[in-house]
């Protein structure tokens, strides 16, 4: 039976409240900030297209965090190569609070894994401060009503009988979505077609007319199609089913667990952060997320908060980096 999500969030929002502000992150730190900041906006570069899967939790976040820092908390959007170009923007930034980055796997890890800091233009752990994970999303793997499919087991007789034709939209060259397709077709015994998408809406644009077969991508620009049955929900990557979509298999449910784990979105800064600065943007970020809009917005994509510390954030990206470079190297994925 799937686990219900919504006290398990609660529950974690309580528990947010209660303990993780006052316990790991003392008011006393707000003493040793610098009396003028912030004088100014405060941007939060996100990566990807407005309208997209950041843009939904970038500007949720930005909406609560401007009146818990005293003034304007803006978004700007620097898509383009799976994330890397905003990801480069806010690691040459100035390190002094007025930029934050929205960082996901694709910045943190996948692109890195693919291209490396020269191509990249950064290095994922050396010129970030890492504030704070945000929440946890599942990915959807979604086909189009035109291809005659209706389940995953279905998706690969038809790949494996015409290998290489069958096409698989992805958010880009060097994604988080890109490099786990990848891996989860090597897994299978099969061969897609990948696709490159600069966004994520023209990506679904395609995919409901027909003219692309197969995407993966994040819950939030998908679950909407699949509620109104435009789109063809074939299997979740989550280590639990939705309660959204309860007779949806997970990856681990179809045998094949090593691409089941949920995506994760955070917030970073350049290198170089004060740490009390960045200790005031943590606490108001936690205290952002323990919104009940915060929530109940977290909860209609079916995702989940994961607030942290910097240092627990920063361990996980570099543990998830280690291991899509041996997936890089083992699936023999190339940057073009």
């Amino acid at each position: 039976m799937p686990l219900r999500r919504r006290p398990l969030l609660a529950h974690a929002a309580a528990a947010l409240a209660s303990a993780v502000l006052p316990t790991v992150f003392p008011t006393a730190g707000y003493a040793q900030s610098p009396p003028r900041w912030p004088a100014r906006p405060i941007t939060i570069v996100d990566p990807f297209a407005a309208g997209g899967n950041t843009d939904y939790f970038s500007r949720l976040l930005a909406d609560r965090l401007g009146p818990l820092l005293g003034t304007t908390v803006l978004v700007e959007n620097k898509a383009g190569a799976g994330g890397l170009i905003g990801a480069a923007y806010v690691a040459r930034a100035k390190p002094d609070g007025y930029t934050l980055g929205l960082a996901s796997v694709s910045t943190l890890c996948a692109g890195p894994a693919v291209y490396g800091p020269q191509v990249a233009r950064y290095d994922a752990q050396k010129d970030f401060s890492f504030i704070t994970k945000l929440v946890t999303l599942p990915s959807l793997l979604v086909s189009s009503l035109k291809l005659p499919v209706s389940n995953f087991a279905g998706l690969l007789a038809l790949a494996k009988s015409k290998p290489g034709q069958v096409t698989f939209g992805v958010p880009g060259i060097g994604s988080a979505g890109h490099v786990l397709t990848e891996y989860m077709a090597r897994l299978a015994g099969v061969k897609f077609l990948i696709v490159p998408y600069k966004t994520g809406a023209a990506m679904l644009t395609d995919l409901i007319s027909g003219q692309l077969d197969v995407v993966s991508n994040n819950i939030p620009d998908l679950l909407p199609h699949v509620r109104n049955n435009s789109i063809r929900a074939l299997a979740v990557r989550d280590i639990r089913r939705l309660p959204a979509l309860p007779n949806l298999p997970t990856y681990k449910d179809l045998g094949l667990a090593e691409v089941s784990n949920p995506l994760w979105f955070g917030l970073v800064a350049p290198a170089g952060l004060p740490e009390d600065i960045a200790q005031r943007i943590r606490v108001a970020t936690h205290k952002a997320m323990v919104d009940r809009g915060f929530i109940d917005k977290t909860l209609a994509v079916s995702a989940s908060l994961s607030p942290s510390t910097g240092p627990e954030f920063k361990t996980d990206a570099a543990q998830l980096l280690a291991h899509l470079q041996d997936i890089v190297k083992t699936a023999d994925i190339k940057a073009e």
